[in-house]
């Protein structure tokens, strides 16, 4: 094979990887976000408490590490056997990914199979983290609709964050 082509096709396979190994660690930040709030909402925010104290209550859940926040989730009764080890399960994966992913998938750029192996182990991990998302989405929908919040607020606040974060803070 040419040396030339050879370099192109390394470079396309880790191109690949990369973005997906982006996109798996975007979904478990993401995640990672929700659970916080979802733990500062169901436990810590009080009736009237205003603005800036609820803030700063959900800027300081956002400094916890992963694990800390579904230990917090786990004990405060949040969590179902399901959820809790799906929690745990992805914890797992996002210590797996940004610790021991490079070392363990070493040959993926060079090698097809090791790649298509690496690519799926990381499909797998994006999936898993939005399907916690979403779960967790229900709970502080329902959470927020039994506390009188309408379906209507919900999907206007909604429709207007996903605008801000696709053109950018119009504030």
């Amino acid at each position: 094979m040419d040396p030339f082509a050879y370099r192109l096709e390394i470079a396309d396979r880790l191109n690949l990887i990369l973005s997906r190994v982006g996109f798996a660690l975007w979904q478990i930040q993401k995640l990672e976000s929700v659970a916080a709030n979802y733990f500062v909402l169901l436990v810590q925010v009080q009736k009237g408490m205003g603005r800036e104290a609820g803030n700063l209550l959900f800027e300081n859940a956002q400094k916890k590490t992963f694990g800390a926040t579904v230990r917090r989730l786990a004990e405060a009764g949040l969590l179902t056997p399901e959820l809790e080890r799906g929690l745990i399960d992805i914890l797992a994966e996002r210590n797996w990914l940004v610790h021991r992913s490079r070392a363990a998938s070493r040959g993926a750029p060079y090698n097809d199979a090791a790649a298509m192996k690496l690519l799926d182990r990381l499909e797998q991990i994006a999936q898993q983290a939005l399907a916690l998302l979403k779960e967790i989405g229900e709970r502080v929908e329902t959470f927020a609709k039994k506390h009188g919040t309408t379906e209507e607020y919900i999907h206007e606040t909604s429709n207007r964050l996903l605008e801000e974060w696709r053109f950018g803070d119009a504030t």
